[in-house]
């Protein structure tokens, strides 16, 4: 015996498509937004390592970037003031609060590679609940306490801290 049209059976292999389908998609938008859309935060300077040509440009704005993978590779430089102290035995000696300027990145760049600069407060910088300092604050720690009273143009002092002002 025959058995007729079942439109039960057409409703839920057509759903099954459907999920399919609709799964397929977000995977794909997925892995094209991890491989082609970079983000820079407004408190960041990024800038553009072209692979091919090994020219660093920097971008001119902020927000969100398209991208050609492996060809490009986009990294930033955090931006905001960020204290750095000298300490020993748990005492806090001296302390400026220090800036990242963008005008001297390329100097930079050369001095200590491409690579993404966060500062304290990001990323990984928390453990334990404590704010712990990053490689970036420490490297702008040893411009900003070398002895010479050289000027770098990376380096910006916003302010020197006496002992009563810090943390």
């Amino acid at each position: 015996m025959k058995e007729g049209f079942n439109s039960r059976r057409l409703w839920l292999k057509l759903g099954y498509f459907l999920a399919g389908l609709t799964i397929i998609a977000l995977v794909i938008i997925g892995v094209t937004w991890i491989w082609f859309v970079q983000f820079v935060d407004t408190y960041q300077q990024g800038y553009v390592f072209n692979t091919r040509t090994g020219k660093i440009t920097t971008l001119e704005r902020t927000g969100y970037f398209v991208r050609t993978p492996i060809v490009e590779q986009y990294h930033t430089v955090d931006l905001r003031p960020m204290q750095v102290c000298i300490n020993a035995n748990q005492r806090v000696l001296n302390c400026k609060l220090v800036q990242f300027n963008a005008k001297g990145l390329d100097l930079f760049l050369s001095w200590h590679g491409r690579r993404d600069y966060e500062g304290p407060g990001t990323g990984g910088s928390r453990k334990g609940g404590k704010e712990r300092t990053t490689d970036f604050s420490e490297i702008l720690k040893s411009y900003a306490y070398e002895g010479t009273g050289k000027i770098y143009p990376f380096l910006s002092v916003v302010r020197e801290l006496k002992n009563e002002d810090a943390k």
